[in-house]
């Protein structure tokens, strides 16, 4: 019975250990906790110093769909919490000391949708653009950023906001899709209604 429990042991051990992933890069102090859903394209994922992934995110690209080169890039102090998802189609970049909070979704690539198609939505060829996260911004719960978007320097994104546009520095945006609330003012400092 001992012989059993052990080799039991053994073998949950062995199902339930941590996939080693080869980064393109994996900066000094940054952990990626697990369970996260990478793949074969991790080698084009690339995380800067002291930066924190949380378990439960998804951190994908898809080559063979989109932008072959692609790839994922986040900067230095960057603090990532759980069930994050990174669709790459296309390059997303994520600025130094950005924060994410939890279920956010950030895609740089989209399914095409041509209804006279007798391809499948799902086997339609993606539509693909860029997205840059800025500086210092700070991404609200369940926040959704769409292909294309830049969003600038120290920006807020409130919590369920669907960013379909780019975001100038200094910025509150919030809603469906998302609007510019407020801009912060380096005159009186503070932020102001827009």
């Amino acid at each position: 019975m001992m012989i059993i429990r052990r080799a039991l042991g053994k073998f949950v051990r062995w199902c339930t250990k941590p996939p080693v992933v080869e980064y393109g890069a994996l900066g000094e102090n940054s952990i990626v906790h697990t369970p996260n859903i990478l793949d074969e394209t991790s080698k084009n994922i690339f995380i800067g110093n002291n930066t924190t992934i949380l378990p439960n995110s998804r951190i994908q690209l898809f080559p063979d769909r989109g932008n072959r080169n692609a790839r994922i890039t986040i900067g230095n102090g960057c603090f990532i919490t759980y069930n994050v998802t990174f669709l790459g189609g296309d390059d997303i970049t994520i600025e130094d000391n950005v924060l994410i909070a939890s279920n956010v979704l950030i895609t740089s690539e989209n399914h095409s949708i041509d209804p006279e198609s007798n391809i499948p939505y799902m086997d339609q060829p993606l539509i693909t653009a860029p997205v840059v996260i800025g500086e210092g911004s700070w991404l609200g719960e369940k926040a959704i950023i769409l292909p294309g978007v830049t969003l600038g320097k120290k920006c807020v994104i409130g919590a369920g906001s669907v960013v379909t546009k780019n975001v100038p520095d200094y910025c509150i945006v919030a809603g469906n899709p998302a609007k510019i609330i407020k801009k912060y003012n380096f005159n009186n400092h503070q932020w102001e209604r827009v």
